[in-house]
C-alpha cells in the first residue's frame, strides 16, 4: 500500500514525518476501509432492488373478459 502512494510522490513525505505516521496514514487507511464498506452496502442495495423489480407482481392486473 505504501508503494502505491509513494508512486505519486507524496507517500514518502507521509512516512518520513512523525505526523504522517501517526495521523495521516491511519486516517487514510480508515477512509479507504470506509469507502470499501460503503461500496459493499451500495452493491447489496442495488442487487436487492433489481431482484425485487424482476420478480413477478403479487397483484394480478384486472382482466376484463
Amino acid at each position: 500500500m505504501a508503494n502505491f502512494w509513494t508512486g505519486y510522490g507524496f507517500g514518502g513525505a507521509f512516512g518520513a514525518s512523525r505526523f504522517g505516521r501517526r495521523i495521516i496514514k491511519p486516517a487514510l487507511k480508515l477512509f479507504i476501509v470506509g469507502v470499501i464498506i460503503a461500496g459493499f452496502i451500495y452493491a447489496y442495495l442495488m442487487f436487492r432492488a433489481v431482484n425485487q423489480r424482476s420478480q413477478s407482481p403479487h397483484v394480478h392486473l384486472h382482466n376484463s373478459q
